[in-house]
């Protein structure tokens, strides 16, 4: 029996318009041949398009947590406006006939079949893969090592360049050479690099905050700074390992093969985890989008991100993450290297879900940090380092609560205390203060908070902005 509603549909849709699109298909009434097989499991028809003959698609549900929509239109939308209007008339109770499904359907989902399958093997061996003992090709590495160093040294003339003649007096014409020089550091295996010298230029097109921007010239430098010995010494010893809890290959750009993260032991088998924030923003004036998550490990109380970058032009095309409420059950997670709150993905369907429980919400309170004097002094040693993450997040647990001018300040029950504060740079509109002053209660003992700490230059704070309050039976978005 096929599980279809409303909001399982919109899920599945790439965007917001692809859904409404498929919605609409259903009520001009122009799907025909509505038919489903003895199974249950799978959904086809004809819908009515621009052309003289109508568009054929199907849906199967055999893995009924991800579905597989397919349709003879030329969209590059998975799954099209037609997919998603035959799910939409099933789950609308229009009448599907019981049929046989055409050999073109049955020879797609036994292709599917094979697969999965196939993925299920090779899921295998790479565990087995990565468990034999590896075999360095030294001589690849020096290469790919030379060409990095090779690449650092040509973004340190740029950056002394971008500092000498000073990026706030570029021309038009001046910006777009850099850009074109920047577009060249992609050769060298340094797409992070990159990427810091793009934001660079962004940041001096846009009416910002000169700070943003001399922090980002800062960043710059410490990582050219850091990267070059680093690289140096992976030269002289190919063999030597990656620094795993240190955010340096991530600001260099390495790609990571599943393997190598199993043969580090970044992965976790069978574990839950819980969203516990998320935000979608925009990261440039091209008006790309990352969507982060923030998600909580039932297994190992750790607290995790995800990114899932969003570019401007493929925004039709890239379905965007979205909140999840329920508890994200995977077979496997992998584990970035980094810091704090490592970035993390999966292969898994997020549809692979249960409700949050109470139990749940216990063992999540359960693991807030109660000590604000260890906190603070884990998180100022975490951003004291250069390439680390500035923002990274921490959940609180909750002993008193009161108001100090504007802000809000939390106690813990020795008495040490943190500023809570709205983000001055933030990529939301959203006042999460104001937003908490609005329905935190008088008696906040028992409750959690989760924070993104930041720190104001000027004032030389630390200070922590509210993301969302956790209570015995919910959590209370403030950032979304």
């Amino acid at each position: 029996m096929i599980k279809l509603d409303n909001n399982i549909i919109e899920s599945l849709a790439p965007n917001a318009a692809a859904a409404k699109n498929g919605s609409d298909l259903v009520k001009k009434g122009k799907f025909n041949n509505l038919q489903i097989n003895a199974d249950q499991d799978l959904i086809w028809g004809e819908c009515a398009g621009s052309g003289k003959n109508p568009y054929k698609c199907s849906v199967d549900f055999v893995d009924e947590n991800n579905p597989i929509g397919r349709c003879s239109c030329p969209s590059r939308q998975f799954p099209c406006k037609h997919a998603l209007g035959l799910m939409y008339a099933y789950a609308g109770g229009n009448t599907f006939t019981t049929g046989e499904a055409a050999e073109d359907i049955l020879s797609k989902r036994e292709k599917n079949e094979t697969k999965k399958q196939k993925k299920e093997e090779e899921k295998i061996s790479l565990k087995e893969k990565a468990e034999k003992p590896k075999k360095i090709n030294k001589a690849a590495l020096t290469k790919k090592y030379t060409a990095q160093l090779q690449g650092i040294e040509l973004a340190e003339k740029l950056f002394y360049n971008v500092l000498k003649n000073g990026i706030a007096a570029l021309d038009n014409k001046e910006r777009k050479e850099l850009r074109k020089q920047i577009v060249e550091l992609g050769n060298y295996y340094i797409p992070g690099i990159q990427a810091a010298f793009t934001t660079l230029i962004d940041l001096a097109n846009e009416e910002v905050n000169s700070t943003l921007l001399i922090e980002q010239l800062n960043r710059i430098g410490s990582i050219l700074k850091k990267t070059r010995p680093y690289i140096q010494e992976r030269i002289d010893n190919p063999e030597l390992a990656p620094e795993l809890d240190s955010s340096i290959e991530e600001q260099i750009g390495t790609v990571w093969k599943l393997t190598d993260l199993i043969t580090f032991g970044l992965y976790e088998e069978n574990t839950e985890l819980v969203q516990l924030s998320f935000n979608s923003y925009y990261i440039n004036s091209s008006m790309d989008v990352n969507n982060e998550g923030v998600w909580f490990d039932l297994k190992t109380s750790k607290i995790y991100r995800t990114f899932n970058y969003v570019p401007a032009k493929a925004k039709k095309y890239i379905k965007s993450d979205d909140t999840t409420f329920g508890v994200v059950q995977l077979s496997d997670l992998y584990i970035y290297p980094g810091d704090m709150n490592p970035r993390v993905r999966w292969e898994d369907s997020v549809n692979d879900s249960r409700e949050v429980s109470k139990q749940d919400m216990t063992t999540i309170l359960d693991a807030a940090q109660s000590n604000y004097t260890e906190v603070v002094k884990a998180i100022k040693g975490n951003i004291k380092n250069p390439l680390n993450n500035k923002t990274p997040y921490a959940l609180l647990a909750l002993e008193k609560a009161y108001m100090v001018g504007n802000d809000i300040l939390l106690e813990d029950a020795n008495g040490s205390i943190i500023t809570l504060r709205n983000d001055q740079d933030s990529i939301s509109i959203i006042n999460t203060v104001e937003s908490l002053k609005n329905i935190l209660p008088n008696e906040v003992k028992g409750m959690g908070l989760l924070v993104m700490f930041n720190s104001d230059m000027t004032e030389g704070l630390l200070y922590a902005q509210p993301i969302s309050l956790l209570t015995k039976d919910q959590i209370i978005r403030l950032l979304y």
